[in-house]
């Protein structure tokens, strides 16, 4: 490779090595804008891409755009097809299986335009490797707090009617109501040994109580969630539907929508993805492919969906709170507890 590793590599927002070079003067500058995990999370990737496609171009540059313990995710410019970029994701192995599954064998098999998936290749049989997606861009589908667009309730009514015919059912894990159910009990168990065995603050007392109230009125009323959800057909379910997740890519047909980050999703209600969508929209595309299908069923299905996804991030941070992290924990917690209650009531459950 006639290129260092740190001529290759670019932090997010930094710029290339030539860049940098002119604004601090010296490469040992740049060296240390990258720091040296990061340099090793990158070879693996363009490593295990020439394990995947051979005799692939030799790469004009490597952007990392995420790094945690968890993830790395890094965009490989000039090896794709036609000296195209591609998107290379660290993740552990089942994740990265489950997505390479809804890339190439779900999203691929119907009439929607989505983003190529090339492959996920193992590190040496571990339980962590890298998945291989085409560049789909930068651009979001909206900005943060802004609302999803009216054109996306009607793709994601087709992607939900479309797949739920599909043979694939025994493929996915399980994302209906059973699954909010134990992320709820799971998350009730954490607090109520997190609240008894450390020296809680007043404020974030309160909010684990509040928080605690809710989940003794769900689990008492949890037979009416499971109810609401009954009323559309079970589907494939991104699970994860926030705006960051979504690109856009305008095309000579129009509009395309590429979720990404489908490492959460699996079969089950429409509910958890309609929790920030626009009802009337999502319904008069569905209704063509579910006869038979209400505009109040789709809005008890988003009130569920509110409900799921509010108690998704309840449980994390008990994750979170579990693991050590508490300051951020109590502070996220402070913040879910009114929408937990928000939530709750919405669906007419009260103590």
């Amino acid at each position: 490779m006639n290129k260092t590793w740190t001529e290759l590599i670019r932090a997010p927002g930094r710029g290339n090595a030539k860049e940098i070079e002119e604004r601090k003067g010296s490469v040992p500058l740049f060296k240390q804008a990258i720091p040296e995990p990061v340099v090793e999370k990158a070879q693996p990737a363009l490593q295990a891409w020439l394990r995947l496609r051979p005799g692939s171009s030799e790469p004009s540059g490597i952007t990392v755009l995420k790094s945690t313990a968890r993830s790395t995710v890094c965009r490989i410019e000039g090896v794709g097809p036609g000296g195209s970029g591609i998107v290379a994701k660290w993740c552990p192995r089942t994740d990265g299986e489950l997505e390479t599954f809804i890339y190439t064998e779900v999203l691929q098999r119907l009439s929607i335009d989505s983003i190529r998936c090339y492959g996920f290749i193992d590190e040496g049989g571990g339980d962590y490797g890298w998945l291989f997606l085409e560049d789909g861009g930068i651009k979001q589908i909206a900005d943060k707090g802004a609302s999803f667009p009216i054109a996306f309730a009607h793709w994601l009514a087709l992607l939900h009617g479309s797949a739920s015919s599909l043979p694939i059912r025994d493929r996915l894990p399980e994302r209906g109501p059973a699954w909010y159910w134990k992320i709820l009990r799971a998350a009730r168990l954490r607090l109520c040994q997190n609240i008894s065995e450390r020296n809680w603050g007043d404020s974030d007392r309160s909010a684990v109580e509040k928080i605690l109230i809710c989940f003794e009125i769900l689990e008492q009323n949890w037979h009416l969630v499971e109810q609401r959800c009954e009323s559309l057909p079970l589907t494939l379910v991104h699970c994860d539907l926030q705006r960051k997740n979504v690109l856009v890519r305008h095309t000579a047909s129009g509009t395309a929508f590429l979720p990404l980050d489908w490492e959460e999703a699996g079969w089950g209600t429409p509910a958890i993805d309609l929790a920030e969508i626009d009802a009337a929209a999502y319904w008069s595309t569905a209704r063509r492919i579910w006869p038979g299908i209400d505009l109040q069923q789709v809005e008890a299905q988003i009130g569920c969906g509110a409900l799921f996804q509010i108690l998704s991030a309840v449980g994390w941070e008990t994750v979170r709170l579990a693991a050590g992290s508490e300051d951020k924990a109590k502070r996220r917690l402070r913040i879910y507890a009114p929408r937990l209650t928000a939530s709750t009531q919405a669906l007419g459950l009260e103590a």
